[in-house]
């Protein structure tokens, strides 16, 4: 009786003084994970946690270990600017760095890093996907079309011709992962195949040369770039919807939302490109395909946030998508609220998965980095540098349309308010200021780790000591850091413009 009448008077202490009578009364939506593979029961609670199975059958992405309410580390992403992150010396090294990985040996090709020994291995193979992905950031952060010409004509003529590749792995050459350099032939050990989004990432990059040229032929060599983007397009619009991998190489499906996000965008500029080309049976087929593409989409936004796949739900497959597939018509605008749900989602898992970002904040270093998705395990599961200046890179992008006028709803703001410690009420040059200053924030905890390795970036950051690790001068890397410093470079003339 004594310990009934114990346990009753805490309970109304606890409601008359405004405590939760259970700190471990989360709902499944709201939990943040406090484990990882293999936590059990005992050593969850012994870390300070909670442990309840998922109360829905349908929650696979529900941890059962969990942070008390008001428990979970935060790592915030508000942040006033002071000034770029990184100097114009600091990009150049970057840029100097990334042109050596392009047109390797004089071949065209571009090495996804020339590293002999990572953990998944060499990586002295030209990837499709990181080869269109680095060739499409080179010509977006040019000067002018001419101070690249000579390495965008060397891809090409590599295009041209490991599309006309024998292929012994029997599927079409066109979704191969990677080649040889510098022959270009196909890489034919044990591999996640086919990989779908390589010839509409290709396509793009290619349509894009020729627009910046206003050309679709190559003088030296003859190619014409129409031929090469009709190629791969034309298979991407009979099968965009097929069974792929994912943009990691590890799972199957026929649902990735970056392989459905990146094939509408190049469908859609490939409808305008075959237009242009007088040719209206293409554009018809492109357009056709691409809004089956679009249609699909909308069903990835789900529980407040996009989602790559419904097996792998929390993936930063999606930040890079919302960059290099949109098409500037507000669908998954960066400014959107499916994007800003997506960002706090994210934010929640890699701030509580990864020590370092908690070091981080404690110590006063803004931003946070981004890993992979929940529950990586390769090379120890990491952030990643490519996935945390996409991060920066999309919310560059989003301060920008946001300061020239894009529209904000109600529900998105909320959520950015939330975010980035907004005031109630909207305003435009607040708001885009706040974006562009989390941007900032993000590329100083990227300086902070890369500036003692001489600005040299390589695939991930160890997720306890900060040191960069795995893949060294990985291709992707460069091409994403570079993205978001000419992402910065743009909305800061938009300002200056409007002044």
């Amino acid at each position: 009786m004594l310990y009934a009448a114990a346990i009753t008077a805490l309970l109304l202490f606890s409601v008359a003084h405004g405590l939760p009578a259970d700190t471990c009364d989360v709902g499944d939506s709201d939990r943040v994970d406090c484990g990882h593979v293999g936590t059990d029961q005992p050593s969850c609670e012994a870390s300070g946690c909670c442990w309840k199975p998922a109360a829905s059958d349908q929650a696979q992405d529900t941890p059962w270990c969990f942070y008390k309410k008001g428990a979970a580390p935060s790592c915030p992403l508000a942040y006033t600017s002071k000034g770029a992150p990184f100097t114009d010396a600091e990009v150049a090294t970057m840029q100097g760095f990334f042109e050596a990985n392009l047109n390797v040996e004089g071949s065209g090709a571009v090495v996804a890093a020339p590293d002999l020994n990572t953990p998944g291995g060499s990586y002295y193979y030209h990837w499709e996907r990181d080869g269109a992905l680095s060739m499409n950031a080179l010509l977006q952060t040019a000067s002018s079309v001419g101070d690249v010409k000579t390495k965008m004509d060397a891809y090409a003529g590599w295009v041209a011709k490991v599309q006309k590749d024998s292929d012994l792995n029997g599927q079409v050459v066109l979704t191969e992962p990677k080649y040889f350099i510098p022959n270009g032939s196909v890489f034919t050990g044990g591999w996640c195949r086919p990989q779908n989004d390589g010839p509409g990432l290709r396509a793009t990059t290619l349509m894009a040369y020729a627009d910046a040229q206003n050309s679709t032929k190559i003088a030296d060599s003859g190619v014409d770039l129409s031929d090469l983007v009709f190629t791969d397009l034309d298979w991407l619009a009979g099968n965009w919807s097929s069974q792929g991998c994912d943009l990691w190489e590890e799972i199957r499906s026929d649902d990735f939302f970056w392989n459905r996000f990146t094939a509408r965008a190049a469908l859609t500029k490939g409808a305008a490109f075959a237009t242009a080309k007088g040719d209206s049976a293409r554009a018809s087929t492109y357009q056709a395909a691409a809004k089956a593409a679009e249609a699909t989409l909308d069903a990835h936004y789900d529980s407040g946030f996009v989602f790559e796949e419904q097996s792998r739900k929390k993936d930063a497959a999606v930040i890079t998508a919302f960059n290099d597939g949109y098409l500037g018509d507000g669908v998954f605008g960066p400014a959107s609220k499916e994007v800003a749900g997506t960002i706090s989602t994210l934010n929640t898992l890699f701030c509580t998965e990864y020590a370092i970002n908690q070091a981080d904040t404690k110590a006063g270093i803004p931003g946070i980095l981004y890993g992979r998705y929940a529950g990586d395990n390769y090379a120890g599961g990491n952030p990643w540098i490519l996935l945390t200046a996409a991060l920066a890179q999309l919310l560059y992008r989003g301060a920008e349309e946001v300061h020239m006028g894009a529209a904000m709803d109600t529900a998105a703001y909320s959520i950015w308010a939330e975010l980035l410690n907004l005031p109630d009420t909207f305003d435009a040059a607040t708001t885009a200021q706040a974006m562009a200053g989390a941007g900032d924030g993000v590329m100083e905890r990227l300086h902070h780790h890369v500036q003692a390795g001489g600005f040299h970036l390589n695939e991930q950051i160890d997720r306890n000591s900060g040191t960069p690790m795995a893949a060294k001068d990985l291709t992707w890397s460069y091409a994403t850091m570079l993205k978001a410093v000419h992402a910065r470079k743009q909305y800061v003339a938009a300002v200056e413009a409007a002044h």
